[in-house]
């Protein structure tokens, strides 16, 4: 008994001795850990905790700075005006693909679409926050973006967007996600908002520690677990999420839609803004085959999102031929090997189709 206390006591100092040398040797002077970007839920909305800096680390790949400015959003714009100056103002909303903490906010769709469209006539303000759905999109619309009075809206839709705006078991996924606007889909299509709840920050106290930022945020531990589930019970995953739920949910997602759009579309035909919906390619489908999927189970609900648009009155676009375009030539995916979120390539090829869009938009007759 007295040998068995000893080994006890033993192995936990050497455990505590070595996560203190990580902590404040290994990760503090030979590998520095990733800063993560805190959150706070101001003005009935969770958003980014305003004026921090930091460096996005994914583990030994890329790394990059984010500057989140008084606002709480991931931009070069250190902060938005509500006042109208003589600038075409547009405003792009969407979830980590928009904010950008991965591929860092000068590598990202805002900051490449305003030094395209021409700094000197445009400015393109970034809505991005992570782990954000569909439903929480209209909310960052109402709450946030009308204010600033925009030209043009885009909304980036990712397929993951759909299913989490009204599944109980993803709504809370992440640290913040249970602060997102969420709907109730009822079996006779009926929607109700259910209200976001104010952050908890008592988490937060962990994201100080340099060893907790380094496993859950550098290295990836929750993908690499979802990566090793997914092997062993032989599921099959698309773009971060499980496809099976692409075929399980056809009816919701196209009443989700539908009730997101239609709501958008109401307010912007009544203020004169226009609206683009952007959605993403199935990259996946691209790399396996390289020609074009149309009947892969996620660009059907590319089909579907690009009906629903056109239906109220919106733009739509489709970037699964512009990713499959550049494929077909230059054989380069558009994401990071860690975490699967578009690299500076990827936010480069989609930033182009955007340009383009947007420019025919600017140029379009109003509503």
């Amino acid at each position: 008994m007295k040998n068995w206390l000893q080994n006890i006591i033993l192995v936990s100092v050497s455990v505590i001795f070595l996560l203190i040398t990580l902590e404040y040797v290994v990760l503090q002077f030979f590998i520095t850990a990733t800063d993560v970007a805190r959150v706070e839920f101001k003005d009935d909305m969770i958003r980014y905790r305003h004026n921090q800096q930091g460096v996005t680390k994914l583990s030994n790949e890329f790394s990059a700075p984010f500057s989140i400015n008084e606002n709480g959003w991931n931009s070069h714009h250190k902060r938005y005006s509500i006042d109208k100056n003589n600038k075409t103002r547009v405003a792009v909303i969407g979830d980590s693909y928009i904010a950008a903490l991965e591929p860092g906010y000068k590598n990202a769709i805002p900051f490449l679409l305003e030094q395209k469209l021409g700094s000197n006539k445009y400015e393109v303000y970034n809505f991005g926050i992570g782990g954000a759905h569909l439903a929480q999109y209209l909310h960052m619309f109402n709450k946030e973006v009308l204010k600033y009075e925009p030209s043009v809206i885009i909304f980036l839709i990712i397929h993951n967007d759909f299913s989490s705006s009204y599944q109980k078991d993803l709504m809370a996924s992440g640290r913040y996600g249970g602060t997102f606007l969420r709907l109730s889909i009822a079996e006779d299509g009926q929607v109700v908002e259910i209200p976001p709840r104010p952050y908890e920050p008592k988490w937060d106290k962990l994201l100080n520690f340099r060893f907790m930022r380094y496993i859950f945020y550098q290295y990836k531990l929750r993908t690499r677990i979802s990566y090793i589930k997914s092997l062993v019970l032989n599921e099959q995953y698309k773009m971060n999420m499980d496809a099976s739920m692409l075929t399980d949910n056809k009816d919701k997602d196209k009443i989700l839609a539908n009730y997101v759009v239609s709501n958008i579309m109401k307010i912007a035909t009544e203020r004169g803004i226009k609206i683009l919906f952007a959605m993403n390619g199935d990259t996946q489908s691209i790399y396996q085959n390289a020609t074009p999927d149309e009947r892969s189970q996620p660009n059907e609900l590319n089909t579907m999102m690009k009906k629903t648009s056109e239906d109220h009155g919106a733009y739509f676009l489709d970037l699964h031929g512009n990713f499959h375009n550049e494929f077909t030539v230059n054989h380069k995916r558009f994401e990071f090997k860690t975490d699967g979120h578009w690299n500076p390539y990827g936010q480069a090829i989609a930033t182009e189709a955007l340009v383009s869009k947007t420019t025919k938009i600017l140029n379009a007759p109003p509503n």
